[in-house]
């Protein structure tokens, strides 16, 4: 079902002094015998859009919460499950214990869409399974809830203060019930607790909001309020942290959009288990041919975004690029694991993603071992939501010199 994108390939000459830390074995040869190849010689270059199964997503950073209905996607959607725990041991709730109110609250770090104030609704409901801190999760681990049915929502808000941006979120006292009902020996540690209470689930209904949470964030906490016999008019508050050692999900609807995945004009990219791009490096032999008794001084890889693309959403600030090997496993290019993040790139700067693949490409020329297959995906896909559009032509330029 996947098309094929033709690649334009251009190989060119870079004028590039001695010093440059990103170039090998310049100094062998003046850059006046460097040679332009014609690109028309290499045009048997392949890319296809390939919708994402899954990614893991425990512990993520951020929870994403939130929907957008993009014209170019379709519909996204994020909700979440997160153990909440308690602060203190051995909690000691008096005689007589009554809710008075329940209160969760979110730090956000930002927002993915057209507007902040955007959820329609928010439903918290309580976990029937258990999750743990040390499984391993991804975004279809668990169906997204369905809104409504069993939510204890009461009423929310998002603010748009700077200083203390937040989602808050007042629960109804039915909530507080479940947990005060546990008395004092269900509270005693958060061993006993989990097994009597195991969770929440957060989800969301919005136009075109996806809410970036930090379970970590200093105003991210869920309070019971409440009072007893002693306590007279005073309120006290039983507490739990929603970060730390809570085991938390991500999890995101799936994609698997067919005009996407056909389209032979654009590569897709998008995060949340979106899609990503394959790209097979071809006419290796010609190539081969051309750079014999050659030197390769520089190899760089550049994919320009389209034009208009990002006039509703933003692009993704980074992608990653990687390889494919004989076992069909990704593994990072030694231009990233041995030069570092600075040398490789993959960065948007201006409307374009460019990576230096010199390491790599000499390495597939030269090693039986190493396939010509790789694959370009977003950077951060767990805890962003953005997607990017490219155009088809993506450039490949080849710096050498003579020996």
């Amino acid at each position: 079902m996947n098309k094929i994108f033709l690649l334009s390939l251009l190989v060119a000459l870079i004028a590039v002094s001695c010093a440059d830390p990103n170039t090998i074995g310049l100094e062998v040869q003046p850059t006046s015998d460097n040679i332009i190849i014609n690109s028309d010689d290499f045009t048997n270059f392949n890319s296809t859009n390939e919708s994402v199964d899954s990614l893991r997503t425990d512990e993520a950073l951020s929870l994403i919460l939130g929907e957008i209905d993009d014209s170019d996607f379709g519909n996204n959607r994020s909700s979440f499950y997160s153990q909440i725990l308690l602060t203190d041991n051995n909690t000691d709730l008096g005689t007589n214990p009554t809710v008075d109110s329940v209160v969760m609250s979110y730090t956000y770090s930002g927002y993915y869409g057209d507007d902040l104030a955007d959820f329609t609704s928010i439903d918290v409901l309580v976990l029937q399974d258990d999750i743990y801190k040390d499984s391993v999760y991804y975004s279809t681990s668990y169906p997204i809830p369905t809104p409504g049915g069993m939510s204890y929502i009461e009423s929310f808000s998002v603010s748009n203060d700077t200083e203390k941006p937040l989602l808050k979120v007042k629960l109804n006292n039915d909530f507080g019930d479940l947990i005060l009902d546990l008395e004092n020996e269900g509270l005693k540690d958060n061993e006993v607790f989990l097994e009597n209470f195991k969770g929440i689930s957060v989800v969301a209904s919005a136009q075109n909001t996806m809410l970036y949470l930090n379970p970590n964030g200093s105003n991210s906490f869920l309070k019971i309020y409440y009072s007893n016999d002693e306590s007279g008019s005073d309120t006290l508050s039983l507490d739990f942290e929603l970060g730390g050692d809570a085991a938390r999900i991500n999890l995101f609807n799936e994609k698997n959009n067919n005009a996407i995945i056909e389209d032979d004009s654009n590569v897709h990219l998008q995060s949340m288990a979106g899609y990503k791009a394959k790209i097979t490096l071809g006419d290796l032999d010609v190539i081969k041919d051309t750079l014999e008794d050659k030197v390769i001084n520089k190899v760089t890889i550049d994919f320009d975004v389209e034009s208009d693309s990002q006039s509703e959403y933003e692009a993704h600030e980074k992608l990653v690029l990687v390889r494919v090997d004989n076992e069909g496993n990704n593994v990072f290019l030694t231009d990233f694991t041995l030069e570092g993040e600075t040398h490789f790139g993959g960065k948007l700067k201006g409307d374009i993603y460019s990576f230096n693949i010199t390491r790599y490409f000499y390495q597939l020329l030269n090693n039986s071992s190493y396939t010509n297959d790789l694959y370009l995906m977003p950077a951060g896909a767990a805890v962003n939501a953005n997607r990017t559009i490219l155009k088809k032509d993506i450039k490949l330029t080849i710096d050498y010199s003579g020996l």
